[in-house]
């Protein structure tokens, strides 16, 4: 099964991380990233990638359930609107509600260009710490570069200067973005992912 890392932006998906100019693995083809450090020394992470799609399409792909599930996961409840939520999940057979899925509050919305949220929901076991992560948020810029290109550009700001809690949720979430990105393009590019595929159970070895 997948790693949750799609949903929750780092893409996340979403690395070890000793400080903001630490050595990291490298991203996945196409993706790009400009993380900077504010003055306060607060770290923002930035990865981008160049999407082969107009504008609206990669919208709607974030934006609506058919979409979202068109690339990231096999389940999802989306109500896209500032005060709205984003909630999904691995689990193909999962509802809304269920304590294992990701949520994450849509706290502004710009069609076509801009949304921010924030996670207030994790499964109960995650590989970085979740109450540390909710201290965060992440943007989503899309910005038209032709009829069928967009940047897209995921934001993901609030990380305190030191702690090694803010180390480990740094770190996946730069892997899980980039991953996440690098998924979104590959959407466009081969189609949509076939979750019953996905899930088909595997054939035993031949002995």
């Amino acid at each position: 099964m997948r790693s949750i890392r799609t949903v929750l932006f780092c893409v996340a998906l979403l690395i070890g991380f000793a400080g903001p100019r630490a050595a990291h693995a490298a991203l996945p083809e196409g993706v790009t990233e400009s993380s900077f450090v504010l003055p306060s020394g607060e770290r923002v992470l930035e990865l981008s990638i160049d999407v082969p799609a107009g504008t609206l399409d990669v919208w709607n792909s974030w934006a609506t359930s058919e979409g979202f599930k068109s690339w990231a996961v096999p389940t999802t409840f989306i109500d896209f609107r500032a005060g709205g939520m984003m909630e999904s999940a691995y689990d193909p057979n999962a509802k809304q509600g269920d304590r294992g899925n990701i949520k994450n509050a849509i706290l502004v919305v710009v069609p076509q260009r801009l949304f921010v949220v924030h996670n207030v929901q994790t499964p109960e076991k995650t590989p970085f710490d979740g109450p540390t992560f909710q201290k965060t948020q992440t943007a989503v810029m899309l910005t038209p570069l032709g009829d069928k290109l967009t940047r897209v550009t995921v934001t993901n700001s609030g990380y305190a200067a030191t702690g090694a809690e803010w180390d480990g949720v740094y770190k996946f979430f730069r892997d899980g973005n980039a991953y996440s990105l690098a998924q979104l393009r590959k959407r466009f590019v081969d189609g949509p992912v076939d979750w019953a595929k996905v899930f088909a159970p595997r054939a035993a070895p031949k002995k």
